[in-house]
């Protein structure tokens, strides 16, 4: 029988595969992890492959040799979660298998690509960066601008490995890494995301929040939050750059995207784009706040089996934006916390009691939190409360 092979690396419940429609005839076969294999679809699955980590390239290469070599070559390759996305293209280009190939998906994962894509246009600022491999061409780009200067993986994903250079002492950092990393300019201003769908000529639907705290600045006694913009003019100046910036990275092509920007008020300085769903509760808020299934439109595109989430996105959408009008936000935080009462936007909290382990950095957080309104002032107030209770919390740990 033929089969859609399908890397899989979440614990939890963000990908809702029982649902997506397969191509007729078909089953799935997935690599997995030890902790993610119980959140594999209970129907249609073929078999399931564990691996330790599927950021071991060559293991996850290896593995897929052996399925080809046992079932025949997929018809079909699916990869939701970023890290696995490269992987994928690289299994399609080898067995040719149709989708995405390694150079498209490079511009949304190599993040000095992404800064040459994004120069092509003017909408959206980019901020200056090179490739960080050597002492002097580092030294050139601070000679240029200055310091601080942001150490990161060209390739990493949640902030992982990035460091500040604030001045020529931390340049002993450089050549230390096993992987390749850029150097960039600083920016110290608020950050956006911007997450929807795009359909190859337009924005169909789109929501942009701003970050409380930088997803860099997450860490065991930092928290990371995320509230939803509120309607109005600015939402829609972002959301009219952004689909410039999109016209430029998949023209012609449909995507999902989780985009994140600089706001300087009256200038938006591009960060960095992924064209798959953002991480979190991102996925979460947009299928319980706005019933649109963001990863079963990203789905839906790797695959080819149905129109029915971006149908139904179409209809609950308008002039690209939900029709609900609640707003969003969220509170991660690496240790474990209950939320205390008074907080009247609250509309989930993850378990303390959960016994799972996740590899993610944002899905392995110990306290997750969801919060709605309809009044944006109020999840600001409790936004606030809640790292006021973390930070309460933790000070009487300590």
């Amino acid at each position: 029988m033929k089969y859609v092979l399908c890397l899989h690396r979440w614990v939890g419940s963000q990908a809702l595969y029982d649902r997506y429609e397969l191509p007729a005839g078909m089953q799935i076969r997935a690599i997995c992890t030890p902790e993610s294999c119980a959140s594999l679809p209970s129907e249609r699955l073929a078999s399931s492959s564990v691996l330790v980590s599927l950021d071991d390239a060559e293991a996850v290469m290896a593995e897929a040799e052996r399925l080809v070599e046992q079932h025949g070559v997929p018809a079909l390759v699916v990869a939701l979660n970023e890290g696995d996305l490269l992987n994928a293209a690289s299994i399609r280009e080898r067995w040719q298998v149709p989708g995405d190939l390694v150079a498209w998906t490079e511009r949304f994962r190599d993040k000095l690509t992404m800064l040459e894509v994004a120069g092509r246009q003017s909408s959206i600022g980019v901020l200056p960066a090179s490739p960080a491999d050597s002492r002097e061409a580092v030294e050139r780009l601070a000679a240029e601008h200055g310091y601080p200067l942001v150490l990161k993986p060209r390739y990493g994903t949640a902030s992982r490995g990035v460091k500040f250079l604030r001045g020529p002492r931390d340049l002993d950092q450089i050549g230390q890494a096993k992987e390749p990393m850029m150097v960039q300019a600083c920016c110290a201003a608020p950050i956006l995301h911007v997450d929807g769908w795009w359909d190859g000529q337009r924005i169909v639907v789109v929501t942009a929040s701003r970050y409380v705290n930088s997803c860099a600045d997450f860490g065991p006694d930092s928290p990371l939050g995320s509230i939803e913009l509120e309607e109005g003019d600015n939402e829609r100046r972002i959301a009219g750059r952004v689909e410039q910036l999109l016209a430029v990275f998949a023209p012609e092509r449909e995507i999902v995207f989780h985009l994140e920007l600089f706001d300087l008020d009256d200038k938006l300085l591009f960060l960095e784009i992924g064209a798959r769903v953002g991480g979190a509760e991102i996925p979460f808020l947009w299928r319980e706040v706005r019933d649109i299934d963001l990863l079963g439109i990203a789905w839906e595109i790797q695959t080819g089996a149905s129109t029915r989430y971006r149908d139904l996105a179409r209809s609950l959408s308008k002039e690209g934006r939900p029709l609900h009008r609640e707003r969003g936000a969220w509170v991660i935080a690496r240790r474990n916390s209950s939320p205390r009462e008074g907080l009247g936007t609250l509309y989930w909290a993850q378990p303390q009691n959960l016994d799972r382990f996740a590899s993610g950095v944002y899905e392995g957080a110990g306290t997750r939190l969801r919060l709605r309104s309809f009044d944006r002032p109020a999840l600001v107030r409790d936004v606030g409360k809640i790292f006021e209770q973390l930070s309460e919390a933790w000070g009487a740990q300590s």
